[in-house]
């Protein structure tokens, strides 16, 4: 059959998916590529789960913004760690997961053409759901530690432009954007009518005297800021795909339009977990902060001597975005170090970064492994580059 033109041949393949088939998979293979947590959920999200099992009404679907109480129990967690008042019924929406709920957001706000600004290296999620809907995304510049050139965002915002998007603390740097520039980046968004859509997924994962704010905060009028969140990492409900997002009022039937129409709902068990996980805040992942310092540590003092190899650390999220001076490319590198090291890294260029790097995270394996993996890749960077 000939090749159909659809609306998907502009849009890049899963870039994980993608890059793991095209090589040979050691058994023993370590990785540090997909960001999900080493611990696992809190029990009490497990109970609720196996509660919810014997109640009928667990099988059944839930309104279409999710379960009344659940949004109640968001609303109190944002007024309590930001200090912002969230109608519950009208300004949240829970998803499967804060990939949906961006793509809730884009659907909803956007016509084919408008143009969507991102930092760069960028969440390539995102940037996929950008351009499924037909958007065009500008990429703009960080500086040498991975934060926003501020002042460097009003040459790029065109008749076109929608929205800004701010992911902090950062996925794939682990930058925690400073507090006054999100505040600029809000009110620049704000002068120009747009909107600052603002991930904060990694919410909680802030190290040393990093301080993570919520644009909400600076949105007094609450018009244009768009906050996503995730129960993935903080509570480690990766596989059960709930997350939430806050939006003003104005917009809840059109951010309720795109609900009903991809999911109707988050699945009802995975509300559950939620109720129960959310209350724990951040108390819950900080228990496990000495084994991601320990980890984010140690790739600095085993990496960090390599000629050639640029370790920034950042204070947030867990991952490394490192760069290499190679002209390689970081793709090549990548595939080698799978196969004949056996460990995974992903290159650079999936987050829209030219310049040859790769993201590694540190939050997935406990430390006896994860350092096993590091000496790995330090022999593998000392040949491939």
């Amino acid at each position: 059959m000939s090749t159909i033109l659809t609306r998907m041949n502009g849009i890049r393949k899963a870039p994980i998916i993608d890059l793991l088939a095209q090589v040979s998979i050691p058994n023993d293979v370590i990785s540090f590529g997909q960001g999900i947590p080493f611990f696992k959920p809190p029990k009490d999200a497990i109970n609720s789960v196996k509660e919810a099992l014997l109640t009928p009404k667990s099988f059944q679907y839930t309104p279409d913004s999710g379960r009344l109480d659940l949004r109640q129990v968001i609303a109190e967690k944002i007024y309590a760690e930001q200090g912002v008042n969230i109608n519950p019924e009208k300004q949240i929406i829970v998803t499967s997961g804060a990939n949906q709920a961006f793509m809730n957001v884009i659907l909803a706000l956007t016509n084919p053409g408008d143009e969507i600004l991102f930092f760069s290296p960028t969440y390539f999620n995102y940037v996929m759901a950008a351009e499924l809907a037909g958007c065009k995304p500008i990429f703009l510049n960080t500086d040498e530690n991975y934060q926003p050139l501020h002042d460097k965002i009003e040459e790029k915002i065109s008749k076109k432009t929608k929205a800004i998007v701010t992911v902090s603390p950062n996925n794939p740097t682990g930058a925690v954007y400073y507090p006054e520039i999100l505040r600029k980046i809000n009110s620049l968004c704000r002068d120009y009518s747009l909107y600052h859509i603002s991930d904060e997924v990694y919410e909680y994962f802030v190290y040393e005297n990093a301080v993570h704010k919520s644009p909400l905060c600076y949105d007094t009028s609450q018009s244009h800021t768009i906050s996503l969140f995730s129960l993935s990492k903080s509570f480690a409900l990766s596989g059960l795909r709930v997350g939430y997002s806050i939006f003003p009022e104005y917009l809840y039937e059109d951010m309720l339009k795109v609900q009903d129409t991809i999911s109707i709902c988050a699945p009802s068990l995975s509300q559950y977990a939620a109720l129960r996980s959310i209350p724990l805040g951040k108390q819950y992942c900080s228990q496990f902060f000495d084994v991601l310092l320990n980890n984010r540590s140690l790739v600095k003092s085993i990496l960090s001597d390599l000629e050639g190899v640029n370790v920034i650390t950042t204070k947030g999220a867990y991952y490394f975005f490192i760069l290499l001076d190679s002209n390689r490319s970081s793709i090549d590198i990548a595939k080698e170090l799978i196969e004949m090291f056996g460990i995974i890294v992903l290159p650079g260029i999936f987050f829209d970064e030219k310049r040859c790097s790769f993201r590694m995270s540190y939050g997935n394996l406990i430390t006896e492994k994860f350092e096993e993996g590091l000496h790995r890749l330090k022999t593998g960077l000392s040949k491939v580059m």
